[in-house]
């Protein structure tokens, strides 16, 4: 069960990894501007994701600053439906996202409360609705272990 539940939390991360956005000269923009050349991923991102802890469920809302964001995952694993909710950050560069997705101790609900993990990765963002990505990380306390063969894929919302 502790494995899936690092699975669904690797999964999770990748969820913001993908829009694009920008503005017309005709009508102004809601979404922070980027570079012509750099992906827009601000938004809520939702998928499924597998490793070699499980499948799983994710959720990412992001916002972006140039080339930069920062947001919320949330995870659920498929296996177990236990659930998890930490941060995400990383850049982004032309349509390649790298990631950082943290869960610290306390994110996941009982039984798995003195868990916390770590994953990182890269994705892709394709036609500014979807994000496909690979990860691998980390965990602790009682979800200790590795997290390998990451990949998910999201869809923006």
């Amino acid at each position: 069960m502790t494995t899936r539940l690092l699975a669904l939390l690797a999964a999770l991360a990748c969820i913001s990894c993908g829009s694009s956005g920008g503005s017309s000269t005709t009508q102004p923009s809601t979404t922070p501007s980027t570079s012509a050349d750099t992906a827009n991923i601000t938004g809520t991102w939702t998928g499924t994701a597998t490793d070699s802890t499980g499948p799983g469920q994710l959720t990412w809302v992001v916002t972006q600053s140039g080339a930069s964001f920062t947001g919320t995952v949330a995870i659920v694993d498929t296996g177990t439906s236990a659930k998890g909710s930490g941060t995400l950050s990383g850049t982004v560069s032309g349509s390649t996202v790298h990631f950082t997705m943290t869960v610290p101790a306390g994110g996941f609900g009982a039984p798995f409360a003195s868990c916390s993990i770590s994953v990182t990765g890269d994705a892709l963002v394709i036609a500014s609705t979807s994000i496909s990505a690979t990860y691998s990380g980390s965990g602790s306390g009682s979800c200790a272990g590795a997290i390998s063969g990451g990949q998910f894929t999201l869809i923006k919302s």
